[in-house]
């Protein structure tokens, strides 16, 4: 073959492959574009699908906040969802059985769920603050055992500090630790590239429209669409890129928590895509101590493994959760020490 038919098959094949690139970028953008509108569209319709089970409270400022109360009884329940989530994608699962026990509150912070949003960044004390006025707008007398997962954790914590005669009792399912993010070390850096992404992912409508729940799903139906707005997601990007100061916030208790009723659930399993396994039992490893020392700030501080569970107890051992909650309102009501024995693995 000469020269000249050579050259004119690669100008061919050059010219096949940036037609076909050229065609292959422009159908990407097409697709973006309608994953744009589409995830609006969804939006607008979860607005007009999905009514607030509870009631929404005026607490100032004119703001409401939602809170979802059922059962009978005292020392109220009081529920704190964790980073993202809200009262029902967090704690559907066991709501109805503690409402059982007690009466049960749920609640959505503001810029989760149903309630309006902050007036300013999310921290420990508005957080708190918020708690405290909305219940007692909403008439929902003290005292209070307060449940709190992942995030909710140190957040029902400071609670307890802030407003002590107020809590009779704590049950923290795998709560966060304020000083987790420097002592577990050994954690994949894509974390926080992904915080950078994930407005991108959002303005393009991707978190709603990949939201694909089983037919008949509705609660995973209604967690997606919730969790994915404007408001949830603007709310949960302002606390995860500045979690490290959020946390440090709480700074060391003011005093330990005496002899306080507390259950502190970990969880078994930790999964940490991207490390090695000797590194993610490692990272485990510093969980449960942390989770040790948080036990120890009261007299009648009970650590529980969850064997067979993954971050969220609440669902993957529900009635682990449900005993949990069970004993320290036994032993709230009971106002005496437990005896002593070997918490439940």
């Amino acid at each position: 073959m000469t020269a000249a038919p050579q050259r004119s098959l690669v100008r061919r094949v050059f010219g096949m492959v940036w037609t076909l690139t050229k065609w292959g970028a422009a159908l990407v953008v097409l697709c973006l574009i309608g994953t744009t509108i589409y995830g609006r569209v969804l939006h607008r319709r979860d607005a007009a699908r999905w009514k607030a089970p509870g009631d929404l409270v005026d607490v100032g400022d004119g703001r409401r906040l939602h809170l979802y109360c059922t059962g009978t009884g005292s020392p109220t329940l009081v529920l704190e969802a964790g980073l993202g989530d809200f009262s029902l994608s967090s704690w559907h699962t066991v709501q109805p059985q503690l409402s059982a026990l007690s009466r049960t509150c749920s609640y959505d912070r503001a810029g989760t769920g149903w309630s309006d949003v902050p007036r300013e960044r999310p921290t420990l004390d508005g957080i708190t603050g918020d708690l405290h006025t909305l219940l007692h707008k909403a008439g929902v007398d003290s005292p209070y055992v307060l449940i709190g997962h992942s995030l909710g954790g140190p957040l029902v914590r400071r609670y307890a500090a802030r407003y002590p005669a107020d809590v009779a009792g704590l049950v923290l399912v795998d709560g966060s630790h304020e000083n987790q993010l420097e002592r577990m070390t050994g954690m994949p850096t894509w974390i926080e590239g992904l915080y950078k992404v994930l407005p991108a992912v959002h303005f393009l409508g991707l978190d709603r429209v990949a939201q694909r729940p089983a037919p008949g799903d509705t609660m995973a139906a209604l967690a997606g669409a919730l969790t994915t707005s404007d408001k949830a997601m603007d709310n949960t990007l302002a606390i995860a890129t500045n979690l490290k100061a959020f946390l440090g916030a709480h700074g060391p208790d003011p005093k330990p928590l005496g002899d306080i009723p507390l259950a502190v659930l970990t969880a078994g399993r930790m999964a940490v895509p991207g490390v090695a396994p000797e590194v993610g039992e490692s990272i485990h490893a510093q969980w449960v101590a942390m989770h040790k020392e948080i036990t120890g700030l009261s007299s009648r501080g009970r650590w529980i493994l969850a064997d067979s569970s993954a971050h969220y107890i609440q669902k993957d051992q529900p009635a682990l959760v449900i005993g949990a909650v069970s004993a320290v309102l036994d032993t709230v009501r009971a106002g005496a020490k437990p005896a002593a024995g070997p918490a439940p693995h």
